[in-house]
């Protein structure tokens, strides 16, 4: 961490200047008469009493937790995992109060003030300083003035010092310090000259978190997803100051970032309300955070798709097919939804891949069908292969039909993996795909993993190689495309439950592999039988080996689909009598037989 941040801080920097009420130069115009004229003439004491009373007698600013509409505590909002709610130190717990000091009260504050002294800042301590920001000026009456004016020296010179803290590094701490504590001391005590001129520089600091920290459609890079929401609780604080004071609460490019949180922040919640990826909690959405985010930010369109998507609200499928696109992919930020429309009860997948790890999180109703990284080990010519690259994009198609999102990552060897993932809307089905791309013939073996949700198994079938998930309801098929359907066919390779994962397994003599997963998300449909064939490729009249493409049939009750995919350089090929050269195609039969595309990669 930057700067003065981790130096044990006893008292204000020779660069901030000393806040001490008995200085004419403490107090700003706007400030009481009755204190500055006591200032003016040395008596210290009545110039206390005399802010004593202005604090109490008050009534703007008001008090920050009422500018904020709504009966829960604007800090407890969005709460950092391992945070106690709401964020209060053990002696403002305490604060009655009785007229004069009270010496417990300010042993305890003093003790606070000397554990924060010696430890860089953290999430738990920034909400606790914010606590008493928003306190001090009821603390007046509680605390001697020496104890107070300490206080205020304290949280002046953090908020000042944050403006060090690395963005990047400490997202979270540098917006709720740099940003929402200087705006607090700037709202709650714009009489005295240094708390004010605090305003511009939270102003800067909240506004480069906007700006720096968001995609420009409210999505943070994939290693900030944890603070998503936290962050989105710190701007609405934010914004919600902001009204009270001149010029705002940051800039107008930071204001547009902002007003799309909210449809980010809805796009990215489970089923029960809490945000994907994180982990089995269940971190509901503060409905008083979400009423002033769409209040502050959202439209027309955010508060109904917020009716289809938390729990409480009508969802309708069709009335979803209306509002805004659900699914959304970043390439900066390493992070994509699928999602067929806004439903709560529909599939959603959303992975995030940020250098050389992919999380992913698969959601249908209640059930979280896999949640963690999807990983992979790739040998070759027996030695194991590694990555040598980050996961980067290579398609991205969201229409009528498919989401549809391609990766790639490079292997030693001179070895690629590239990863198709799609999720068809009205057919109901998703297909994850890895091909492993070698550079010269050799032996390749391949394992893939999905890590199964809490509470949801996979239960194979006895006679064919497909099984199904199952969490609270049996929730879909899971077909291994590339292996024969029947067990007693000969296959190279395997699909099993193995340690709370799913696990796909193959191998390949030709330097090239194509190892794909359907899973038919129909409940309709697994009450038919269902089937699938590995189809014979020809190019010039000649079959081709499984290393130079692949091509499959699937079957559920009356429905069919063609899936094709080229593993060596695109050619002109023909499967199914259908003439192709295309890299990869993923097609339906109609009742005509016809092939009727979804997505087709050129």
């Amino acid at each position: 961490m930057a700067g003065t941040t981790s130096k044990k801080r006893q008292s204000a920097p020779a660069s901030l200047p000393a806040i001490n009420g008995a200085a004419a130069s403490t107090w700003h115009r706007s400030a009481p008469p009755a204190v500055r004229a006591a200032v003016a003439e040395g008596a210290e004491t009545a110039a206390w009493t005399a802010w004593q009373k202005h604090l109490a007698g008050r009534k703007r600013p008001e008090d920050t937790a009422k500018s904020i509409s709504g009966r829960s505590d604007p800090l407890a909002w969005a709460a950092p995992n391992g945070i106690e709610s709401p964020p209060m130190p053990d002696w403002l717990r305490g604060a009655g109060r009785p007229n004069g000091s009270d010496s417990a009260l300010e042993s305890g504050m003093l003790q606070w003030l000397g554990e924060a002294a010696g430890k860089p800042p953290r999430a738990q301590y920034a909400l606790e300083a914010l606590a008493c920001a928003r306190r001090l000026p009821r603390l007046a009456a509680v605390l001697s003035s020496e104890a107070w004016w300490a206080l205020l020296d304290h949280l002046y010179g953090t908020a000042a010092d944050a403006a060090a803290i690395e963005l990047e590094e400490e997202p979270l701490v540098h917006q709720l310090l740099a940003g929402e504590l200087a705006l607090t001391l700037a709202y709650c005590l714009p009489e005295i000259a240094a708390c004010r001129k605090l305003k511009l520089a939270g102003r800067r600091a909240v506004s480069s978190g906007l700006v720096d920290l968001l995609d420009g459609e409210g999505l943070p890079q994939a290693d900030n997803l944890a603070s998503l929401r936290p962050l989105a609780a710190c701007w609405t604080r934010c914004c919600a100051l902001g009204k009270q004071l001149k010029g705002g609460w940051c800039s107008r490019s930071a204001r547009r970032q902002y007003e799309w949180l909210p449809r980010s922040i809805l796009r990215l919640t489970r089923h029960d309300g809490a945000q994907v990826f994180s982990g089995g909690r269940s971190d509901k959405l503060d409905k008083d955070f979400l009423r002033a985010m769409l209040k502050s930010g959202g439209d027309d369109d955010d508060r109904q798709i917020a009716a289809h998507v938390l729990p409480g609200g009508r969802s309708s499928r069709k009335k979803s097919a209306l509002l805004p696109a659900a699914a959304n992919h970043s390439e900066w930020a390493a992070v994509t939804v699928l999602r067929p429309d806004w439903s709560r009860n529909g599939p959603r997948l959303s992975l995030a891949y940020p250098q050389r790890s992919l999380q992913a999180e698969f959601g249908c109703g209640k059930d979280l069908l896999f949640l963690g990284e999807w990983g992979f080990e790739v040998r070759f010519d027996g030695k194991p292969v590694e990555p040598t690259s980050d996961w980067e994009e290579v398609c991205w198609v969201s229409d009528d039909d498919v989401d549809y999102l391609e990766l790639e990552i490079e292997l030693g060897q001179d070895v690629r993996l590239q990863r198709q993932i799609l999720l068809a809307r009205e057919d109901s089905f998703l297909l994850l795909a890895d091909a492993v791309l070698g550079s010269r013939p050799g032996k390749l073996e391949y394992r893939g993993c999905l890590p199964l949700g809490p509470g949801v198994s996979f239960r194979a079938a006895e006679e064919t190689r497909e099984g199904h998930l199952i969490g609270a309801k049996r929730r879909g098929l899971v077909v291994p495309l590339a292996l024969p359907e029947w067990q007693t066919e000969p296959g190279a390779g395997h699909l099993r439950a193995d340690s709370d994962q799913l696990t796909l397994e193959q191998t390949s003599e030709g330097g090239r592999l194509h190892a794909p997963l359907f899973f038919d998300l129909d409940r309709r449909r697994l009450l038919y039988m269902s089937t699938w064939r590995r189809l014979t490729v020809a190019q010039s009249l000649e079959i081709q080996p499984p290393d130079v493409a692949a091509g499959y049939r699937v079957a559920a009750g009356d429905q069919q689909w063609l899936i094709y995919r080229s593993l060596a350089e695109r050619a002109n090929r023909t499967l199914l009598g259908h003439n192709l050269s295309s890299e990869m195609l993923v097609a339906r039969f109609d009742e005509t037989g016809e092939v009727e595309p979804l997505v087709e990669i050129e």
